[in-house]
C-alpha cells in the first residue's frame, strides 16, 4: 500500500464517513419492480428519524435541522425571497459544449469548445418526464435548495444506460447513507411506511456548502432561522391583536366595588359586541359609574411591533434578495431598480447557477459522453450607465467613430460626417 492509499484510507473518506455517522446496516434489499430498491417490512430501521441529518445526531435539533419543518416555513418573506431566486434561475438557459469530435451538431464556441445544439442531454432537459416541465424542474429544485440546502434528482435510464427522465424527490424525505469504502452507499427515501432505496449512480445530489457536513447541504433558511422565528412571532401577535380587537386592550374602572359575577358579565359583553376588527370604531356604552380608557403600548412594545421591518430586511439580506426584487417599491426609482437587478444577478443568481452546473458536469453529463460541459448563459445584465459612459469616452478620445457606434449600437446607416473624429 502506497503513501497515498494509506492516507486516503486512514484520513480520507473512510475516516470521514465513519466519524460523521454511525448508523445500522440498511439490511436486505428487495426490488420494487421499477429499477429501484426498497427495504423489506421486517428489516431494521435506523433509530434516528429519517429527517435528522447525520451530523446532527446526539444533540437536540431545532427546526433549522429539520427539513420537514424547513419546508413548512415557506411563507411570508421566505416565500418571496425563494420565489424570486427560483423563478430567475429557471429562466436561464443551459447550454452544452463539447470537445472537437464529440457526437452531436454544434454551432458557436465557448472556452475553446464547440456548442452542441442537438444532444440527448438537451432533449432530457426539454422533456424532463411525462408530468413535469423544464421550468418546473429548475424552479422547484432551487426552492428545495433555498429551503433545505439539498435537492435530489432521480435519473431514469433506458436499456442502453442513457438518462431519459429526471424526477425531483422531496428533500425532506431523503437521507444519505454513508459508507466507509464508497463514501456514499446510497440514498433512502422514507415517507410514512414507504421506504425506497436508491443507488448512488441513480441520484444527482445538488447541495449548498455546509461546514458541518460533507453529506448534506445547508441553505439560507437555516441561517435565517432566528430572524424567521422572530418575524413569524410578530405576525402572529399582529393577527391575534386584530382578531381580538382594533386596539391592544381596554381598561374599565369605577370607584365602586363590583362583584365577580358583574365583572365577568361586563367582560363577556364587551368582548362579544366590541372585539374583532369588524367592530373597530363602534361606540362603547357603559353602565353608571364605569369609565373606559384604552391601554396604550409602551415605546418598547411599539418598537417590537415595528421590528418586523428589521427582520424582513435580515431575511432578504441572508437570501441576498434586494428589496425591489422582493416586491418592495419604497424609495425605488428606475435607476435604483436596475442597479438592484445587477446586484441580484451577480451576487445571488450567478454563484448558484455555477454551483449547479459544476455538479451536473460531475455527476450527470458523464452518463452521456466524455468531454461534455454545460454552462448557463450569463445572467448579469449590462450596466447601461457604465456602457453609456464608455461610449462617451470612446467618442471623445477617438477610439470609435460615430458611424461605428451607429452601426454596432443602434443598427443605423452611416452618415457623411460620421467618420470624422468628434471635436472635444
Amino acid at each position: 500500500m502506497g503513501l497515498k492509499d494509506w492516507w486516503r484510507r486512514t484520513m480520507g473518506r473512510a475516516r470521514i464517513a465513519d466519524a460523521e455517522s454511525r448508523i445500522p446496516s440498511p439490511g436486505p434489499v428487495v426490488s420494487d419492480g421499477v429499477g429501484r430498491a426498497a427495504r423489506g417490512k421486517g428489516d431494521s430501521v435506523p433509530a434516528l428519524p429519517h429527517w435528522v441529518p447525520i451530523w446532527a445526531s446526539g444533540r437536540p435539533s431545532a427546526w433549522s435541522d429539520d427539513p420537514a419543518e424547513q419546508v413548512a416555513h415557506y411563507k411570508h418573506w421566505v416565500y418571496s425571497a425563494v420565489n424570486a431566486i427560483a423563478f430567475r434561475c429557471a429562466m436561464v438557459n443551459l447550454r452544452l459544449y463539447a470537445a472537437s469530435g464529440t457526437a452531436g451538431r454544434g454551432a458557436g464556441t465557448r472556452e475553446g469548445r464547440r456548442e452542441l445544439t442537438s444532444h440527448p442531454f438537451l432533449d432530457l432537459l426539454d422533456y424532463v418526464n411525462p408530468f413535469h416541465t423544464r421550468f418546473w424542474l429548475w424552479s422547484t429544485t432551487l426552492t428545495f435548495l433555498e429551503l433545505t440546502g439539498n435537492a435530489y434528482w432521480y435519473v431514469v435510464r433506458n436499456g442502453l444506460g442513457t438518462p431519459v427522465e429526471l424526477w425531483l424527490i422531496h428533500s425532506q424525505f431523503v437521507r444519505v447513507i454513508p459508507d466507509r469504502e464508497r463514501f456514499i452507499a446510497g440514498y433512502e427515501y422514507r415517507r410514512g411506511s414507504e421506504v425506497v432505496r436508491f443507488e448512488p449512480g441513480e441520484i444527482v445530489h445538488l447541495k449548498y456548502p455546509n461546514p458541518e457536513s460533507l453529506f448534506y447541504g445547508r441553505g439560507p433558511l437555516q441561517a435565517a432561522a432566528e430572524a424567521v422565528d422572530t418575524h413569524e412571532a410578530i405576525k402572529s401577535a399582529e393577527v391575534s391583536s386584530f382578531r381580538k380587537g382594533a386596539f391592544p386592550g381596554l381598561a374599565i374602572s369605577t370607584g365602586e366595588e363590583l362583584s365577580e359575577a358583574t365583572v365577568e358579565r361586563l367582560r363577556r359583553g364587551i368582548e362579544a359586541f366590541y372585539s374583532g376588527a369588524e367592530n373597530a370604531g363602534k361606540v362603547i356604552v357603559l353602565e353608571r359609574g364605569l369609565q373606559a380608557a384604552p391601554i396604550t403600548l409602551t415605546p418598547r412594545e411599539m418598537d417590537f411591533l415595528h421590528s418586523s421591518r428589521l427582520t424582513r430586511d435580515e431575511i432578504l439580506g441572508i437570501f441576498k434578495v434586494p428589496a425591489a426584487i422582493a416586491g418592495l417599491s419604497e424609495n425605488v426609482n428606475r435607476a435604483v431598480a436596475e442597479a438592484m437587478d445587477v446586484i441580484f444577478a451577480r451576487y445571488c443568481i450567478a454563484p448558484r447557477l455555477r454551483l449547479i452546473e459544476d455538479q451536473l458536469n460531475q455527476d450527470l453529463l458523464p452518463m452521456f459522453d466524455e468531454g461534455l460541459v454545460c454552462r448557463f448563459e450569463d445572467v448579469v445584465p449590462e450596466d447601461r450607465e457604465q456602457r453609456r459612459a464608455d461610449l462617451e469616452l470612446d467618442l471623445k478620445y477617438g477610439v470609435r467613430t460615430v458611424n461605428e457606434v451607429r452601426e454596432t449600437e443602434r443598427g443605423l446607416p452611416p452618415v457623411e460626417w460620421g467618420d470624422r473624429p468628434r471635436e472635444s
